[in-house]
């Protein structure tokens, strides 16, 4: 297992040992998928090991980006209370620490400092995939790419 989540950023040490005595570590086999775009999570998912390909119905036949060790699956539906914007699928034996919304809601609700803590957590992940974005982006305009081109160099998957 990788020692740095993306979590870590915005936490204590006490609130990530928190997580792990909460959730459950899963193995999940190539092409199953955990998330799926229209249906909204149970879970928030932080990825132990392997890989993940991120996919939305109008690029099905692209990986939109890969999600590795250490990164965060579900937050920001949990945030929204919405369906997942997009399918996520195993691409290889991997692990996933599995954490329940509603655990994690209760205890939202009873320690605002830990609410503090990991909203701003969630906050700096999405930063950090925007300006990650944003990149990829300016580098496909640099490159003379139309990034919602299917010709050319298509749409490369972005490592988040």
């Amino acid at each position: 297992m990788r020692t740095t989540i993306a979590l870590r950023d915005g936490l204590r040490e006490e609130d990530v040992l928190w997580l792990f005595q909460v959730g459950e570590e899963k193995v999940v086999n190539p092409g199953t998928t955990i998330v799926q775009q229209g249906i909204r999570p149970t879970a928030i998912f932080v990825v132990l090991r392997g890989r993940f390909d991120v996919a939305v119905e109008t690029f099905a036949d692209q990986s939109l980006a890969k999600l590795e060790a250490g990164e965060l699956i579900g937050e920001i539906s949990f945030l929204e209370g919405s369906p997942a914007s997009a399918t996520i699928v195993a691409n290889e034996e991997s692990a996933v620490l599995v954490i329940d919304n509603q655990v994690l809601n209760e205890r939202i609700r009873e320690d605002t400092a830990f609410a503090a803590r990991i909203y701003r957590a969630f906050a700096l992940i999405a930063e950090r995939r925007l300006r990650n974005r944003v990149d990829h982006l300016a580098f496909l305009v640099e490159i003379g790419s139309d990034p919602r081109s299917r010709h050319g160099i298509g749409i490369p998957a972005l490592d988040w």
